[in-house]
């Protein structure tokens, strides 16, 4: 722990932040993995001036990268995001980052923000912001990362071997299943742009008593497939069709039966792909976080998806 302290205090120093302070470090938000990904990859810490009627630098929010993480993350990637939503007011301001050493500090909105529930999103309001501020993203500059849920899990499957994960029997056959639908979405073509890529919602703040949201935890990020953000959204937020079809219609602008059936698969992609992760964590670090818990809950969902009586439809129809 002392190591980490260290290095934060070196980093706030070569970003020239609380120079000549004294600065006091409390831990963060809590992180949990289970039953949501929770800033389970990465230590926080909120940064403040402890010099006694100090007028000095604002309170920051640092996060530092767990070494794991570097197997999933592009961390250089996802800290220049980070910093583009900053900028953008899609994020809170990134004040330093040094993707070498895993460090992003930011401003600290924890005063004023707190992080969005599952419940916050029964609101259809809620979920308009929401959707506005995730379809502001594909404004911001080319990300640096390119890449689509596929090949996530691809590199989440064999990181997840190589470490002797303990993976579900039925692994071979979900995948199996996946594969014309991947065939089908990579003849179709599509339109990268800029998505923040994560649906979970533990990755919005609301700050203002929800008058307004802000999106963090950028390491999904990437140029990618709209359709791909709006995916995993919707297998966060919208488990069944009748809830989907209305946010499809918000994110899209218009129905498009083939188009929200491609939203679907990627939904299913992509927990996939978290439970694999999940099952790589808990081998690397195992008797922490409930990682194997989050994977189970992954692959559950990721079957519930592919043993869904419309899946065969959805891939003929893309």
């Amino acid at each position: 722990m002392t190591d980490i302290k260290q290095l934060v205090q070196q980093e706030l120093s070569a970003g020239g932040l609380f120079l000549d302070t004294e600065v006091r470090l409390d831990a963060g938000s809590p992180v949990m993995a289970s039953p949501s990904w929770w800033g389970a990859d990465s230590d926080h810490w909120i940064v403040d001036d402890a010099t006694p009627n100090s007028v000095g630098s604002d309170r920051v929010f640092v996060k530092v990268m767990q070494q794991h993480s570097l197997e999933y993350v592009d961390v250089g990637a996802s800290f220049r995001a980070a910093v583009a939503a900053g900028l953008a007011g899609i994020g809170p301001r990134v004040r330093h980052s040094n993707a070498a050493t895993g460090v992003l500090v930011m401003d600290d909105l924890g005063q004023m923000a707190s992080t969005a529930t599952l419940d916050l999103f029964d609101d259809v309001e809620a979920i308009e912001r929401l959707v506005h501020l995730r379809r502001a993203v594909h404004a911001l500059p080319p990300f640096t990362r390119t890449s689509t849920v596929f090949e996530d899990l691809d590199a989440a499957l064999l990181i997840a071997q190589h470490a002797g994960s303990s993976l579900p029997v039925d692994l071979d056959w979900m995948l199996r299943a996946l594969d014309p639908a991947r065939t089908r979405i990579a003849s179709s073509g599509f339109d990268a742009v800029p998505c923040h890529g994560d649906g979970n919602v533990s990755n919005v703040l609301v700050v203002e008593e929800g008058a307004s949201l802000r999106l963090v935890d950028w390491d999904c990020a990437a140029m990618m497939d709209p359709l791909q953000d709006l995916g995993v959204l919707l297998a966060e937020l919208a488990p069944s069709d009748l809830e989907a079809r209305p946010v499809f219609e918000m994110y899209w602008g218009e129905w498009d039966s083939s188009l929200f059936d491609r939203s679907r698969i990627y939904g299913i992609a992509d927990s996939l792909k978290w439970g694999l992760i999940g099952s790589f964590v808990d081998v690397i670090r195992p008797g922490t976080l409930e990682y194997s818990k989050f994977a189970d809950w992954q692959f559950l969902r990721a079957r519930i998806g592919l043993r869904d009586q419309h899946f065969d439809d959805r891939v003929r129809n893309l």
